[in-house]
């Protein structure tokens, strides 16, 4: 139903392959860098971004981004990544992401080994709550959780052991 309606409000643009690798800074809670693969099904792109988080209220979440590295190089990637800081790998989960196209929001849905979530992004609140009413939700339907809080919810609720390497069936840990 909620894909349907997807597609009645937007236009499919591409879907992705992704995989993210979470390093965190030693000695420090909540330094993160994502190193993302993505691989649009004819080009492979390597990131390593600096997320942090600037509040936000009513289940707004607003994200502070600064890209350290991108380009085609996991090797280089990683080698930005050392020279942030003493970063460590945390944690790994991949994810194929469909991106949809709406006036001036961006919608993807991004399918996970453990769940599926839409994401709804824009400049404008007003633009998000618009698309989000259109798509059949409330306020009190959003969630701020980003991918690793997600996922730690999912196995404490089914009583799983947590995996340091989230994947779909795949049991190495390259690309």
């Amino acid at each position: 139903m909620t894909l349907r309606r997807i597609r009645e409000i937007s236009t499919y643009s591409h879907t992705e392959y992704i995989r993210d690798v979470i390093y965190g800074l030693k000695g420090e809670k909540g330094k993160k860098v994502r190193l993302r693969y993505c691989d649009s099904l004819y080009k492979l792109t390597v990131e390593a971004i600096y997320k942090g988080r600037a509040g936000g209220k009513n289940k707004e979440k607003v994200e502070i981004e600064k890209q350290i590295y991108s380009g085609n190089s996991p090797a280089e990637t990683l080698s930005s990544i050392m020279t942030e800081g003493d970063y460590k790998e945390e944690n790994s989960y991949e994810k194929m992401r469909a991106v949809f196209i709406h006036p001036k929001v961006l919608i993807t849905l991004d399918i996970y080994p453990y769940g599926a979530w839409i994401e709804i992004e824009s400049e404008s609140k007003r633009a998000i709550w618009r698309v989000a009413r259109q798509l059949g939700y409330k306020e009190k339907d959003a969630i701020t959780d980003n991918a690793d809080e997600l996922y730690l919810k999912w196995n404490k609720l089914a009583k799983h052991e947590e995996l340091w390497d989230v994947r779909f069936g795949l049991n190495f840990r390259e690309i």
